[in-house]
């Protein structure tokens, strides 16, 4: 069970970070960049401590007026901020002046700049997502392997491996 978490684990973490980074190219490569007016985070609940859920932000884009959006993706960068809406603080990673990059097409598809730049330069999550996808692929083959040897161990066919053994019958037939 563990190795089916792993894998399922790291494959979503890859399947996330492809939008992510595609959405981080998309932008810096054809997108418009613009300073926020105004930026909201909204902090929600956690299990041990709260976290960020959005990024609510305000800019001028060209042609648009003040352009209200939520950000496509954030980064859980509280740093101290309790529970609820606010302004972020200070010396935070959403905190003002925060630079946005959006599509002008859809100034609604929108990511903070930081997050962008970072997000394409990465290199450390998408080697550890590949490690569990490939460590969880692996330990379940090898399980695979381990209960097929036993089945058949037990004179069941291969795919029987969950059974107790084959049952004697008795009686006419």
């Amino acid at each position: 069970m563990p190795a089916l978490v792993a894998m399922l684990f790291g494959g979503l973490t890859l399947l996330e970070l492809d939008s992510r980074v595609s959405l981080s190219h998309e932008l810096l490569a054809g997108g418009a960049e613009s300073a926020a007016s105004s930026v909201e985070v909204v902090v929600y609940p956690g299990k041990g401590s709260p976290l960020i859920g959005e990024v609510r932000v305000v800019f001028a884009a060209p042609g648009r007026g003040q352009v209200r959006t939520v950000l496509q993706y954030c980064e859980d960068d509280r740093q101290g901020m309790p529970e609820g809406v606010q302004t972020p603080a200070p010396g935070t990673r959403y905190a003002m002046p925060l630079q946005i990059v959006y599509l002008p097409s859809d100034p609604s598809t929108a990511l903070a700049a930081v997050d962008a730049r970072d997000w394409t330069m990465d290199r450390r999550t998408p080697r550890n997502g590949w490690g569990l996808l490939v460590g969880g692929s692996t330990f379940l083959l090898l399980a695979m392997v381990l209960l097929t040897i036993g089945a058949r161990r037990r004179g069941l066919s291969w795919w029987e491996w969950y059974s107790e053994g084959r049952l004697e019958r008795t009686g006419p037939q």
